[in-house]
């Protein structure tokens, strides 16, 4: 077809070969066709083939196939798709025998087609709509309708053969479906020239221009709205009136025919017009002129007048009449029924001359700040605790707008400027007491919308302006809020986000008036405004925000104080970011708002959303500040400074009140590092070595005082952990004074192994919580780089099973940060090391020797001894697990360098020492002969410290003695040791002296000359302690010895 090579080249649906005659018919297409893949064409040959043979449920056959024509995006054979059109074909034009189920059916088929076969499917469906002779059926109409709504951008090529096509059935179009129908084809396809209108950059052919499209749709408005616009019928009424709206909509795109659109709609239109005449007695006329005169006059001056003796007069000209007494109460005071009268119409003359000479100003001035004047003016009257002064000042207000709104392309738009303020005071008095003050109210509303209808360039809604005057006249309450609610609505429509501030300042005002219905219409008008326009507002957030906060301070026992808890909800369900953007800005101390605020969001939907974000906060601010905070350092105060301080403090009221626990574990992995990561950077630049603890594990030797001074981090990390964890787990934790040893430098390592020890143990230590501390490792702030090599150290001796592998890389950072620079990185990860051979053997086997080879270097740290210290321990740990026979040449080493620390100065070597060479005596079994010779040179310094110094190390030196008395030589001291190892260290010294005095003399002697040269047999000088009792023990043996060789020189 001539249509189809026109169009070649414009889209790739078109241009292809085409089919063969249909029976009966039009052309079909035959071709070369991509093939589909074999599943998707045998289910749609299987299908087609129940369909042509009438097996089974047609609509369900239909449905099948529609499944799998849409769950692929292939090209069927030439031949099915020719088949599958003319089946689908035949059942929409079919005039009996076919139920609308299967039409249905089948027509939505078409479109699914259409997915891959557009230019095929379109083809078929013009040349049906082209059939000579009736109307087409209307199942025809309604798959055209269809295929626009699917494909609107694709069918635009087609828009003027179809709107021609269709044009020239409208006449033979009686009504009911087939009307419907046709309108529904309108209604789609003029929506989808509107889309084209907004995408056409998207599309691959030439752009089609706006007066094009709009000549191909406007001989079908004009054919509808002359014929059937006037429809009697509901149903085919509105049809109509939605194919009409969707045509308005794309002439209205193009100025040609713009005017032409509304003419032909104001053909169909009544427009009422409705004055009134006021009569007055002329002696009162003509006073009352002469002071409006004299008022005009007196404004015109304005080259004598500042603006604020302006202002003075306006103000005073304003309250001489807008507080004169209403009728009511003239009449209380007894004036007679022709006085009233007569002040009353002086009173109404007033305000008709108030308005005069606003409008006289406005004219004068063009600029905005004249107007601005007046609002301001009249904005006290609004708000007027008197319903009759509210009422006069509606009026001067709905004439003062008139006015502007008829000057309004000259005022520059001046009066949109306070747009939000006349808002938030004319919403309200939509449900005002007095039925004129409502109506007034509606009227201004309407000006505020015809203007700003203006500045948006937006088209004149004749219904929003309608819908401002319905329902206003009712007495109920309900329906009379249910009308504000409504104007609201439509108000919102019009509304300019950027004076959504000005607006929540004045329409919070309303709500003092606890006992007013002004105050429901307020929360009314504030929550309609917060659902409709809460997604545009989003550079106003802050603003909103801190107007609702300082509403709640002075509303504290207030009626209406929910409302702004649920304002402030409302504006985060849009944009909760923001939102909590500006909560995070207030000062520290969190006042009592604040706290409130966060709770109402914690227990709110938005909860997850609010921690998640907080969550992402409190990493960005990390990531900003690597560096750790000195204390040495002045504090800094600014707002800059407080807002990371104040994020822990809202993830405490969060997570406090969240409803599901499970979210908060799920964000565990990422609140954890965070908040640990801040307390480590609190720590200060000086990084200090940990106390070498003596006893390992993960209770503490004895409780620890709590240290009242808290951290906000720490706050928040504790409600964090008590919302994943038992509360026994939380107890032990304060029992051990972890919350204050985190914020200690010489406790924070030891305090993150307990706390990783506890997490460990409730199965928190998540892959992701383990990624994130592995960057810390090589992080350049060494605060971080010591938090995250205790948590591993703690970590290697317990891994969960299934990062056991992956720790391997870790495995390979500690031992580099075994020759940190910082010490107390080097007993973190000494430390790890040694945990890692009990608790990943398998994964650190290969790393043994590199781990041996740390650990003995480390002996030899004399700088550091704490990191001597843990090197001992941790090789105690090795050597418990390898044994003699797993240490190789290793053993010995160890031994030899063990022993040099029997009589060091500091207690952890001694400690450290003496339990290594314990763990070598259990294991040296296979070592014997070795291990011999080593206990006949250190059994001095395991019976002097015996009465140690430090009780810790005389208990674990009893201990190594007890392991190591196989290897004496004498059997009588061996069963000396075995007999009194449970008496005292100084009853056991004397029963060894003794035994040494009558069965090991040379021994005895040995200890003589020790302790005259206060040094052991090796060189090494005898600890200070040691000397001392080396010398009690000869004293209290002196006399066995003597005795002993009298008896022996007897003998």
């Amino acid at each position: 077809m001539r249509w189809l090579r026109v169009l070649e080249g414009c889209c790739p649906c078109v241009g292809r070969p085409s089919r063969p005659t249909h029976p009966g018919y039009r052309s079909r297409v035959m071709g070369s066709v991509p093939v589909a893949g074999p599943t998707v064409a045998a289910i749609a040959t299987s299908l087609l083939e129940r369909l042509q043979d009438n097996e089974g449920d047609r609509v369900r056959n239909y449905r099948q196939l529609e499944s799998t024509l849409q769950g692929s995006d292939s090209r069927l054979p030439s031949g099915l798709l020719n088949r599958l059109i003319a089946e689908a074909s035949g059942d929409i034009r079919a005039a009996q025998g076919v139920t609308d189920d299967v039409r249905t059916a089948a027509s939505d088929i078409l479109v699914a087609l259409a997915g891959s076969h557009f230019h095929f499917v379109m083809s078929e469906l013009q040349g049906l709509l082209k059939a000579v002779g009736g109307i087409p059926e209307e199942f025809v109409f309604v798959t055209l309708g269809k295929l626009s709504s699917s494909y609107a951008l694709r069918c635009i090529p087609f828009v003027g053969m179809t709107l021609l096509a269709l044009h020239a059935v409208l006449s033979r179009v009686g009504s009911g479906r087939v009307w419907r129908a046709v309108c529904g084809v309108l209604e789609q396809w003029s929506k989808g020239v509107k889309t084209y209108f907004c995408s056409w950059d998207k599309c691959p052919f030439p752009r089609v221009g706006e007066a094009q499209l709009c000549k191909h749709v406007y001989p079908l408005y004009c054919y509808v709205v002359q014929n059937w616009l006037g429809c009697e019928e509901e149903e085919d009424k509105q049809a109509v009136l939605r194919a009409v709206a969707a045509m308005i909509g794309v002439l209205l795109r193009e100025e040609q025919h713009r005017q032409y659109t509304w003419n032909e709609l104001l053909l169909y239109q009544d427009v009422f017009w409705v004055t009134k005449d006021l009569t007055m007695e002329k002696p009162w006329h003509s006073m009352v002129s002469q002071v409006f005169l004299s008022l005009v006059q007196l404004r015109m001056l304005k080259p004598s007048l500042s603006r604020r003796k302006s202002c003075s007069l306006l103000a005073e000209c304003c309250h001489t009449i807008l507080s004169f007494p209403s009728k009511k109460k003239m009449e209380k005071i007894g004036k007679v029924a022709r006085q009233t009268r007569k002040i009353q119409t002086l009173h109404l003359l007033c305000l008709e001359g108030l308005g005069q000479m606003l409008a006289v100003l406005l004219e004068a001035e063009v600029t905005s700040t004249c107007f601005e004047d007046v609002v301001h003016v009249l904005q006290c009257w609004l708000t007027s605790a008197k319903a009759w002064e509210r009422e006069r000042a509606l009026r001067v207000c709905a004439r003062l707008l008139g006015d502007c709104e008829e000057r309004f392309e000259v005022t520059g738009g001046c009066a949109c400027k306070k747009f939000g303020i006349l808002v938030g005071l004319l919403g309200p008095l939509t449900a005002e007491s007095l039925a004129t003050s409502r109506r007034w109210a509606g009227v201004c509303l309407g000006h505020l919308l015809q203007m700003q209808a203006k500045t948006r360039k937006m088209p004149r809604r004749e219904r929003d302006i309608a819908c401002l005057h319905k329902g206003l006249d009712t007495t109920d309450d309900v329906p009379l809020l249910e009308t504000s609610c409504e104007i609201a609505k439509t108000v919102c429509k019009y509304f300019p986000p950027a004076q959504a501030t000005d607006f929540m300042s004045t329409i919070t005002e309303s709500l003092k008036c606890t006992r007013d219905e002004r105050a429901w219409a307020a929360e009314v008008w504030m929550i309609t405004f917060l659902e409709k326009c809460g997604q545009q507002i989003y550079q106003e957030v802050p603003e909103v925000l801190h107007v609702l906060h300082s509403r709640m301070q002075t509303m504290q026992k207030n009626t209406h104080r929910p409302l702004l808890l649920h304002a402030v909800y409302l504006l985060a369900c849009f944009r909760h970011k923001p939102v909590v953007d500006s909560l995070l800005q207030k000062r520290l101390p969190m006042d009592r708002d604040t706290m409130e605020l966060w709770r109402i969001l914690g227990r709110s939907s938005l909860g997850v959303q609010v921690l998640k974000y907080l969550t992402q906060k409190l990493e960005a601010a990390g990531e900003n500040s690597p560096g750790p905070r000195s204390s040495a350092h002045e504090p800094d105060h600014s707002q800059a400074a407080l807002e990371p301080l104040m994020i822990p403090c809202a993830i405490s009221k969060v997570v406090f009140v969240l409803p599901d626990k499970g979210k908060v574990q799920h964000l565990l992995s990422h609140l954890l590092p965070g908040l640990l990561g801040e307390i480590s950077k609190a720590l200060g630049k000086v990084m200090v070595l940990a106390p070498l603890r003596y006893q390992r594990g993960l209770f503490f030797s004895a409780s620890r005082r709590e240290d009242k001074t808290r951290n906000p981090y720490c706050e928040a990390l504790e409600l964090v952990l008590s919302r994943c964890m038992e509360k026994r787990w939380l107890q032990l934790l304060g029992r051990q004074g972890l919350w204050a040893s985190l914020r200690k430098p010489q406790a924070h390592a030891d305090a993150v192994c307990l706390l990783t020890s506890v997490l460990l143990r409730n199965q928190l230590v998540t892959r992701g919580v383990i990624w994130t501390l592995s960057q810390w490792l090589n992080s350049p702030s060494e605060n971080l780089q010591l938090t995250a090599t205790a948590f591993f150290a703690e970590l290697m001796k317990d891994p969960p099973e299934m990062e056991k592998k992956s720790l391997e890389t870790v495995l390979g950072i500690l031992v580099e940060k075994s020759q940190h620079g910082i010490s107390a990185v080097q007993q973190m990860a000494v430390r790890g090391l040694g945990n890692a051979i009990m608790g990943a053997p398998k994964e650190v086997q290969k790393h043994t020797a590199a781990i041996l080879e740390v650990l003995q270097r480390g002996l030899e740290n004399t700088t550091c001894p704490v990191v001597a210290a843990e090197s001992m321990l941790a090789l105690a740990e090795v050597v418990r697990k390898l044994k003699a026979e797993g240490l190789g040449s290793a053993f010995k080493d160890i031994a030899r360098s063990t022993k040099k620390f029997f009589e060091a100065e500091p207690d952890v070597l001694r400690f450290a020492a003496f339990t290594l060479y314990a763990a070598l005596a259990t294991a040296a079994s296979r070592k014997r002969p070795f291990f011999i010779r080593e206990v006949w040179e250190t059994w001095v310094s395991l019976l002097l410290h015996l009465q140690d110094p430090d009780p810790d190390v005389s208990n674990v030196c009893r201990t190594t003695l007890y392991v190591c008395t196989p290897f004496l030589v004498l059997e009588r001291v061996q069963e000396t040791i075995v007999t009194c190892i449970g008496l005292s260290a100084a009853q056991l010294q004397y029963e060894v002296g003794h035994c040494l005095v009558r069965h090991a003399p040379a021994m005895w002697e040995r200890l003589h000359g020790i302790a005259r040269s206060r040094r052991l047999e090796n060189g090494q000088a005898l600890h200070p302690a040691a000397s001392a009792v080396l010398g009690d023990i000869l004293e209290e043996t002196r006399s066995l010895g003597g005795s002993w060789q009298q008896q022996q020189q007897q003998e």
